[in-house]
């Protein structure tokens, strides 16, 4: 198994900066996920790990050798790295076999051994009855599989997969997310998946790699991405998220907090070495917002639409202490089912207060300051 480090890496093309400050650290064997709106730059950093272009600052090292930084560029055949593309790269004239067994024959490899590693790459990934079929005559997940059999008769220990479910129907992809769990688990392989689908990558990866811009926001399990982002951008792109403005930060210890939301005081999640502030924001989700319970206080807010989900309503609600603000709400199907124009006391079930621009949380990488992010958002709201 091969890790791969990125250091301080940056790309250009002529006056547009499309990489800035790259740094990611990924285990051998790790599954770790690219995540980010088109045209963030993930699918530059993967043709920089491929070795299809060269950064123009910084180090990529897979294990403990450097393979692009400095005066050191080694082509991509040179890397031993496998890659999984939209688009399957198959041969159509080549059967099956064929295809998985092509670079083994270019390496001059004994024939029986080539055979042989043929058929046990077919045999991970379940195609062994279609080994002298052509490409046409398979299915896209079949064919997805053609490719991953490849880096596994390859050898390859680092398997790069650029947006691999982006041509299949929904079906599929969830059959191919179980595909890619078997691959990784019997492989054993290193893999980065680039994506800009956060629910292929939250059902995937050991770890995702938000990036935006450009820059690598934050590198977390998939469950601290959800509970702990570590910015407005990442916490407004993860599960639906929602950014809002406290006032009178205050610590308490044990990784909590109270601050003032829309006139309440409320209790928050913060890291260990947050700090009092005046202002600050805090993420939250859909899900974590609830009608108080009788007797209970909350925050006001009144029901402006509803849209019935099947099994559930999704509510657009606005708060009376700031009607410009919007909070949407799911709740389960019931006859008392609140209707648009009701008045509503809100409690959120989990806040988490976002940490300050230079005190960040363990885990998470420093970003650029979502002061700018936070105006947008509520400028769109």
């Amino acid at each position: 198994m091969t890790g791969l480090r990125l250091s301080n890496i940056g790309r250009s093309y002529g006056e547009t900066r499309v990489l800035s400050g790259i740094d990611l650290d990924i285990a051998a064997g790790e599954f770790v996920a690219v995540l980010g709106p088109s045209g963030c730059g993930k699918t530059t950093l993967l043709r920089l790990v491929a070795g299809f272009d060269r950064p123009d600052e910084g180090s990529i090292s897979l294990g403990d050798r450097q393979v692009a930084g400095g005066k050191v560029m080694v082509p991509p055949e040179g890397r031993g790295i496998g890659i999984v593309f939209q688009n399957y790269a198959l041969w159509p004239h080549m059967s099956v076999a064929g295809n998985v067994g092509y670079a083994l024959k270019v390496a001059r490899l004994p024939r029986l051994e080539r055979e042989a590693r043929v058929a046990r790459a077919l045999d991970t990934v379940n195609l062994t009855p279609f080994a002298e079929r052509r490409p046409a005559d398979l299915s896209g997940g079949q064919r997805q599989r053609v490719a991953l059999a490849r880096c596994l008769a390859a050898g390859s220990n680092l398997v790069l997969l650029d947006e691999p479910l982006a041509n299949l129907d929904v079906h599929l992809r969830a059959a191919m997310e179980e595909e890619f769990r078997r691959f990784h688990r019997e492989s054993g392989a290193t893999l980065v998946y680039v994506t800009h689908d956060q629910s292929e990558a939250m059902a995937l990866a050991d770890r995702i790699a938000v990036m935006d811009k450009g820059r690598l926001l934050q590198c977390a399990s998939p469950r601290q991405l959800y509970r702990e982002p570590a910015d407005a951008t990442v916490a407004g792109f993860i599960g639906d998220g929602l950014v809002l403005p406290v006032e009178g930060l205050r610590p308490m210890g044990n990784g909590l907090a109270t601050a003032d939301l829309l006139g309440a005081r409320v209790r928050l999640r913060c890291h260990a070495g947050e700090i009092a502030r005046p202002l600050a924001v805090a993420s939250t989700h859909p899900v974590d917002i609830l009608p108080a319970r009788p007797g209970e206080a909350g925050i006001p807010a009144r029901v402006t639409a509803r849209t019935y989900r099947g099994g559930g309503w999704s509510y657009d609600l606005r708060p009376e202490a700031d009607p410009g603000l919007r909070l949407p709400m799911m709740l389960p199907d019931t006859d008392a089912a609140p209707e648009p124009g009701a008045i509503l006391n809100l409690v959120f079930r989990d806040l988490w207060t976002i940490p300050h621009s230079g005190n960040h949380a363990p885990g998470t990488v420093p970003g650029p300051s979502f002061s700018s992010h936070l105006t947008e958002q509520f400028q769109c709201a």
